[in-house]
């Protein structure tokens, strides 16, 4: 929320130059975060591919290595005289003396064929005799007492097979780690029969390479587990014997998967029970694309920094049009109002601005002045009002005088024309007050009429059609009066025969009432009627309380919408329509 106050704060250029230096960041952002994890992803799947290939490689090895050994635990077995040495009932004398001589020197030749050979043993699966052969003494191979743990530390080979196989250092004083096949000697009449065991020890040339770390690469680990879990070879020997933690991840002959911050790629060797596992810290994976994604930030960065800054004397230059239109404001907010803009060197959008802006100026000094103007034409008003009833107070006074003269003398005619005139004055001055009840303005011009009467004989009839629930609608005084005397002078007097009738009448309309003031006059032409409803707007100061005026004191009081309005009527005269408000202002209104 002040977030936004403060934006709002902020002018048009301030906006526009945020907005578009946060879409900018935003944009640079997302492209970096992009560009990084297009980087990672791509040396992750790059990582992976070397993995998998380094893996199948070394599996499909170490799997022919394996079949190899396997091919050699089986023409071992089957050798007649292992077979006859194994399948012999007696442990002592010289006919086992000469068959364990004959499997010694089988084995002999055996060893001198494989160099990587520890040794061999052929043992009877009954009795404790067996014939053992070693570039190493029996004692030096501690093969009595290592036998019985690496044996039940050895697992299947493969699945469902009876051959096993153990990687330890559980043989050797010097604790050196080798590959041990343990294979039963089948009976070659029986497959069922076994009748001893085959035991081969052998330097592994994949153990050696792990134990060496020599394939590794990216820092990364290569690991020998067996399908319990349990790491069998690793250059990191502490590991050896325990069990993995993602063991159960492994799934299928090969794969890969993450685990807290290591990519692990894993690789079956053939249909053994063993997995080469390549473990990659994931640091080190992204590691060697370091150097080139902060270059690539870095450009970014430095390309977003200029365009902001392209961006900003952009927005400068796009604004300053802008710019001279609210500073011309601030100095018109200040009463500098003949201020202008110039046009030159703007764009099209601005030029319309700053044209609209001259020209709204330009109608606002046309407005001051007819503000003017009116405040003169009211000043005018009041005046002649201030007169109005300066004049008639000496004459009401002065008629009144001659009133009651008439009546002391008995000329009843002088008295009642007097008495008319004093009581036409006596609503003139109404106390001072510019707006009264209906009623008295109705007063005020039948004190007229009976004047107008006396002098003409009997010129004019009123019809009055006004009911009493109208006498309390307020009307400017003096409203009827000029409406009636243009009625009877340029309308009943110009007829032949000189008289006539006025019909006063009135009617609502919504809130507001419509009081019409109709004649039997001569009449006007349609063109002249028009040219009175069009010239009644404009203010004269030369008709003083003629038609116009009355119109121009009803808008000044009751507002524009209100007035009067010409027609023709039936009668062959003139109506005049006078809209008034149904609630209109108090009779101490000082409007004018």
């Amino acid at each position: 929320m002040k977030l936004n106050n403060r934006i709002n704060d902020w002018n048009l250029k301030g906006k526009i130059s945020f907005f578009l230096t946060l879409t900018i960041l935003v944009t640079s952002i997302i492209i970096m975060a992009i560009s990084t994890v297009s980087s990672m992803n791509y040396m992750t799947k790059q990582s992976r591919e070397m993995a998998e290939t380094q893996l199948d490689t070394l599996a499909s090895n170490y799997a022919d290595t394996l079949k190899q050994y396997q091919e050699l635990a089986v023409a071992l077995v089957i050798e007649d005289s292992v077979q006859k040495n194994c399948r012999s009932a007696d442990d002592t004398g010289a006919e086992y003396d000469a068959g364990a001589s004959r499997v010694y020197n089988y084995l002999l030749n055996m060893i001198n064929v494989r160099s990587n050979m520890n040794f061999v043993v052929v043992g009877k699966e009954h009795g404790k005799r067996y014939v053992y052969k070693g570039n190493s003494s029996i004692v030096d191979a501690r093969f009595d007492s290592a036998y019985p743990e690496d044996y039940e530390e050895s697992i299947p080979a493969k699945p469902g097979n009876a051959v096993r196989m153990s990687f330890g250092n559980h043989y050797f004083k010097d604790g050196k780690y080798t590959l041990t096949l343990y294979h039963p000697v089948y009976s070659t009449s029986s497959i069922n029969d076994i009748k001893g065991m085959l035991v081969l020890n052998l330097n592994d040339s994949l153990v050696d390479k792990l134990y060496g770390n020599g394939t590794q690469s990216l820092n990364s680990e290569l690991l020998l587990v067996d399908c319990e879990g349990k790491i069998v070879s690793v250059s990191d020997r502490e590991r050896i014997g325990k069990l993995t933690s993602y063991m159960r991840e492994i799934k299928g002959s090969k794969g890969s998967f993450r685990k807290a911050g290591v990519l692990i790629n894993y690789q079956r060797v053939g249909d053994w029970n063993y997995y080469l596992v390549n473990e990659i810290p994931v640091f080190e994976l992204y590691r060697g694309s370091i150097g080139a994604v902060c270059m690539m930030l870095l450009v970014i960065f430095g390309m977003t920094m200029c365009s902001i800054v392209v961006l900003r004397r952009m927005m400068t230059a796009f604004y300053e049009p802008v710019n001279r239109v609210v500073m011309a404001m601030d100095d018109v907010a200040d009463g500098k109002i003949e201020k202008r803009i110039a046009v030159e060197n703007m764009d099209v959008d601005s030029r319309k601005i700053a044209e609209g802006f001259n020209s709204m100026m330009n109608r606002i000094d046309l407005l001051l002045e007819q503000v003017k103007l009116e405040q003169h034409q009211m000043e005018q008003i009041r005046f002649h009002a201030l007169q109005s009833q300066i004049k008639p107070h000496f004459l009401y006074n002065t008629l009144d005088c001659i009133h009651w003269q008439a009546v002391s003398d008995g000329n009843k005619e002088i008295s009642v024309m007097v008495k008319a005139m004093a009581q036409y004055y006596r609503i003139c001055l109404s106390k001072g007050k510019e707006i009264i009840p209906l009623k008295l303005e109705m007063e005020h011009i039948r004190s007229y009429l009976i004047i107008q009467n006396m002098r003409y004989d009997n010129i004019v009839e009123l019809e009055d059609h006004i009911t009493e629930e109208y006498y309390d609608i307020m009307i400017p005084k003096m409203t009827l009066q000029p409406l009636i005397e243009n009625a009877i002078y340029h309308g009943i007097q110009a007829k032949e025969g000189g008289k006539g009738r006025i019909l006063l009448s009135i009617r609502r309309e919504g809130q507001n009432v419509c009081l019409s003031v109709c004649d039997s006059g001569t009449g006007m032409s349609h063109e002249k009627i028009e040219e009175m409803n069009r010239s009644v707007r404009h203010y004269d100061e030369s008709f003083g309380y003629g038609v116009r005026n009355v119109n121009r004191r009803i808008e000044l009081i009751f507002g524009k919408e209100y007035g009067l309005r010409f027609s023709g009527n039936e009668h062959g005269g003139v109506t005049v329509e006078i809209l008034l408000p149904s609630e209109g202002k108090s009779g101490d209104s000082e409007v004018i």
